[in-house]
C-alpha cells in the first residue's frame, strides 16, 4: 500500500478536475477550471526555467520564447496539419528542446551578464521577427490549436482538459524530482556552487549546461504545448520579453531550486488577476514588487519560508569545535579498481611550464617531478606560483609553454573531468566544496565519476539509476561514518565550522578514488591539535594504500615532518629540489623566505 499510495493520488488528481465539473458544475465552471489550467501552465514553465537558474545556475532571461515555441508547434501540428494531440506534445517538447540547445551553445563560453544579454537576444529575435512570420504563427492572426479528440469525445470543457493538463504536470514533476536525485542532479548544483570544484570531481561542466538547456527547453515546449489548447490559439505577441521576466519572477519569488514554492507562486500568480477582475492590469506591478521584497528581505522566496517553518521544529545538528584530530582517512578511500603504478615512471611530471596573466609571468620554466608511492611536497614564499602550477597540473589553467604528464601519458590538453577519472583528485586553498549541499550530496557529487548511467537513465530513474544510486549512497555513508560525521551527514556544509569543512573536503577528494592526491594547503583551518595528527594520517594513506601525495603547504614544520622530497619555486621560477631535508635547510631557499641577512 505504502509503494502504491503515490500512484493512487496521482490517479485521484487527475480524475478529480472532471467529477468536480460534473458533480458541481455550478461552483467548479469553465472559469475556475481554466484559472486552474493556467496555473498547470506557470508551474510546468516555472519549473523548467528553475531546473535552469536554480539547478544548474545558468541565467535566461529569454524563457519565454521556448514556450512560444511549444505553443507554435503545437499550433503546425494539431491546427495546421490536423494531427493529433498525443503527436504534437512530444513534437513541441523536441522543438523547444532543439532551440534550448542553439541558445546553450554560447552558455560554455560565456557566463554572468553576457549570458542573459545572448538570452535577451534569443528571446526578442524570437517575438519580433520569427513568431510574427505567416508561414509559422499565421500572422497577427495565430493559429487556431484545437482541443485533444479521443474517439468522438472531444475535450471541449475546460474541466476535461485540466484532467490531461494534470496528467502532464505530474510526469513534470516526477522528471524534475529524478532528475534532482540523480547524477545529472547533483553536476547541475556542483557547477551553481563552483564549476571548479565540480570539474575536479569529474563533472563535464560543458556537456552538464548543455543538457541543462536542453531539458529546460524541452519542458518550457511542453508548457506552451498545453497553453495553446487551453485557450484555443497560439499569437506570436503572448511570447514576448514581459512574458520572459514573469517567469523569472516566478522562480525567484517561489525560490530558487524548490519545486513546492515555485508551484505555489504559479498557481497564486495564475488564480489573482483572474478571480479579482481589477487586478489584471496589476499583475506586473505586484510581481515587480514582489521580486524586490523577495530579493531585499526574504532571499529565498517561498521556500525559504516553508524551510524555516520545518527548522524551527527541529533542533540542528552541532558543528562542534576542531580541537580534536584527524580520523583515520584509509578508511574513508572508496574500494575501486585502480590502475597498477610503473615504479620507474614518475606517476605525475611536468616541465618547461610557463604561464602568463596579461602583463605578469606567473610561471617561467617551472616543472615538477612526482614519484610512484611518495610524498612530495610543493613550497615557495607567497606569490610564488604555487597555486598556479597546482592549476595547470589539475587542468584548471592552460599553459603557453610546457607538458604535463600522467602515468608517461601526455596529458597538457586533457580537461579537469578528463584528470579526475584518470585518477587524480585534488583540495583547492579556498575549501573546494558545495557548500550549499549537504555533507551527504557532496560525497555522492564527489563520486560523479565512478558511476556512469547517462542522463536519460536519470530522467526515466530506469533500474540501472537506481542501483547506482544505492552504491553512491552506501560509499558516502561508508566515508561519513570514518570520518565520524554521521551526526552531520544531513546538514549544510556552509553550517560546519572550518576544520570540519577541510576534512570533508579532504574525504571527498579521497573518495574520488584516487591514484594521486593534489592537497593545497591541507592544514589551512586545522587546529594545532589536528594538524599535529594530520602528517600521521598522510602518512598512512600513503603507506597502507599505495597513494601518491602532492601538497603546498606554508606549515614548514608539517613539510618537514611528512614530504619525502620538496620542490621549491621563487617567483614564478624553479629554485630548487630535492631530499626534504637537504631542500629546507638550502640558504637559497632560507634567502627566498626570510630575505638574504637570514640566509
Amino acid at each position: 500500500m505504502r509503494r502504491a499510495r503515490p500512484y493512487l493520488i496521482a490517479v485521484a488528481l487527475i480524475a478529480l478536475p472532471p467529477i468536480l465539473g460534473r458533480v458541481f458544475p455550478g461552483q467548479f465552471n469553465d472559469l475556475r477550471a481554466g484559472i486552474l489550467g493556467f496555473g498547470v501552465v506557470f508551474a510546468i514553465g516555472a519549473l523548467s526555467l528553475n531546473l535552469l537558474m536554480g539547478y544548474a545556475g545558468q541565467i535566461s532571461l529569454g524563457h519565454g520564447a521556448f514556450i512560444g515555441v511549444g505553443a507554435i508547434a503545437m499550433g503546425i501540428i494539431t491546427g495546421k496539419l490536423g494531427l493529433a494531440f498525443i503527436i504534437g506534445l512530444p513534437v513541441a517538447a523536441i522543438a523547444g528542446a532543439a532551440f534550448a540547445f542553439l541558445v546553450g551553445l554560447p552558455a560554455l563560453r560565456i557566463r554572468g551578464l553576457y549570458l542573459a544579454i545572448s538570452t535577451v537576444a534569443f528571446g526578442e529575435a524570437m517575438a519580433r521577427f520569427v513568431f510574427p512570420l505567416n508561414a509559422v504563427s499565421g500572422g497577427q492572426t495565430g493559429i487556431s490549436v484545437p482541443r485533444p479528440l479521443v474517439g468522438t469525445f472531444e475535450f471541449t470543457r475546460n474541466a476535461d482538459y485540466l484532467a490531461i493538463m494534470v496528467a502532464v504536470f505530474l510526469v513534470v514533476w516526477l522528471i524534475d524530482r529524478n532528475i534532482v536525485r540523480s547524477r545529472l542532479g547533483r553536476a547541475m548544483f556542483g557547477i551553481r556552487e563552483d564549476e571548479q570544484v565540480a570539474a575536479s570531481f569529474g563533472v563535464e561542466v560543458a556537456r552538464t549546461k548543455l543538457t541543462a538547456f536542453v531539458l529546460a527547453g524541452a519542458l518550457a515546449g511542453i508548457a506552451g504545448a498545453l497553453q495553446g489548447p487551453l485557450i484555443s490559439l497560439a499569437q506570436s505577441n503572448a511570447f514576448d520579453f514581459d512574458d520572459s521576466l514573469f517567469y523569472v519572477m516566478l522562480v525567484v519569488v517561489g525560490g530558487l531550486g524548490s519545486r513546492v514554492g515555485i508551484t505555489i507562486a504559479a498557481f497564486f500568480f495564475a488564480a489573482i488577476p483572474r478571480l479579482l477582475v481589477s487586478l489584471q492590469k496589476w499583475r506586473d506591478f505586484v510581481g515587480a514588487a514582489l521580486l524586490v521584497f523577495t530579493i531585499a528581505r526574504h532571499p529565498g522566496g517561498i521556500a525559504q519560508g516553508l524551510r524555516e517553518a520545518r527548522e524551527r521544529k527541529r533542533k540542528p545538528a552541532e558543528a562542534g569545535d576542531d580541537d580534536g584530530v584527524v580520523p583515520a582517512l584509509p578508511r574513508v578511500l572508496v574500494d575501486r579498481p585502480r590502475t597498477p603504478l610503473l615504479p620507474d615512471v614518475p606517476l605525475l611530471e611536468a616541465e618547461s611550464v610557463s604561464v602568463r596573466f596579461g602583463g605578469l609571468q606567473a610561471l617561467e620554466g617551472a616543472g615538477i617531478s612526482v614519484r610512484p608511492g611518495t610524498i612530495a611536497g610543493l613550497i615557495g614564499p607567497n606569490g610564488a606560483g604555487k597555486t598556479t602550477l597546482f592549476n595547470v597540473l589539475s587542468g584548471f589553467q592552460r599553459p603557453e609553454a610546457g607538458r604535463v604528464r600522467f602515468r608517461g601519458e601526455d596529458i597538457t590538453s586533457a580537461a579537469p573531468h578528463v584528470r579526475a577519472a584518470l585518477g587524480m583528485g585534488r583540495t583547492f586553498q579556498l575549501i573546494g566544496l558545495a557548500h550549499n549541499l549537504s555533507v551527504t550530496e557532496n560525497f555522492l557529487l564527489a563520486q560523479h565519476h565512478l558511476d556512469r548511467y547517462n542522463s536519460v537513465q536519470a530522467v526515466l530513474r530506469t533500474p540501472t539509476a537506481r542501483r547506482a544510486e544505492a552504491a553512491l549512497l552506501e560509499r558516502a555513508r561508508h566515508a561519513i561514518a570514518a570520518l565520524g560525521f554521521e551526526q552531520l551527514a544531513d546538514e549544510p556544509v556552509r553550517n560546519l565550522s572550518g576544520g570540519q569543512q577541510r576534512l570533508v573536503e579532504l574525504g571527498c577528494a579521497l573518495v574520488t578514488g584516487p591514484d594521486l592526491l593534489l592537497l593545497d594547503e591541507p592544514s589551512a583551518g586545522l587546529s594545532p591539535a589536528m594538524t599535529e595528527s594530520l602528517a600521521e594520517r598522510l602518512r598512512s594513506v600513503r603507506d597502507e594504500l599505495g597513494l601518491t601525495i602532492l601538497l603546498i603547504e606554508h606549515h614548514i614544520p608539517l613539510v618537514a615532518e611528512v614530504c619525502d622530497e620538496v620542490t621549491v619555486l621563487n617567483l614564478g621560477r624553479p629554485l630548487t629540489a630535492g631530499a626534504t631535508a637537504d631542500v629546507i635547510a638550502d640558504p637559497a631557499v632560507v634567502a627566498a623566505y626570510l630575505g638574504e641577512d637570514a640566509a
